[in-house]
């Protein structure tokens, strides 16, 4: 195994254990019929992660076909770019926050 695929796993693990719903959101947040929109969220991430998982797990099993595998790898792609999308504008906001006179 290469030392750059090392790294990738790591950063993948480290990736994993921070979408996890309960460490993110403190708690699934639920108040009766109502979830809140940043956990909902979160947990949708964590499952497109969790499908590309499971779907390349299968591949290798001989269970699914290659075609499964791209198309979940490419959900995953637009999933990250979408969080990171999100994650600028929030910090663009708040720096401009920041620049406004009191």
């Amino acid at each position: 195994m290469e030392i750059a695929s090392l790294g990738a796993l790591r950063q993948y693990q480290n990736t994993q254990n921070a979408l996890k719903p309960d460490i993110a959101t403190g708690a699934k947040a639920k108040s009766g019929a109502q979830e809140n929109a940043l956990a909902k969220g979160v947990e949708e991430f964590s499952n497109v992660f969790k499908t590309v998982e499971q779907t390349a797990h299968s591949f290798a099993t001989g269970k699914a076909d290659a075609h499964s595998v791209v198309e979940a790898m490419a959900n995953a792609e637009l999933a990250l770019e979408t969080a990171v999308t999100v994650r600028n504008r929030v910090v663009e906001a708040y720096q401009e926050l920041l620049r406004m006179p009191v």
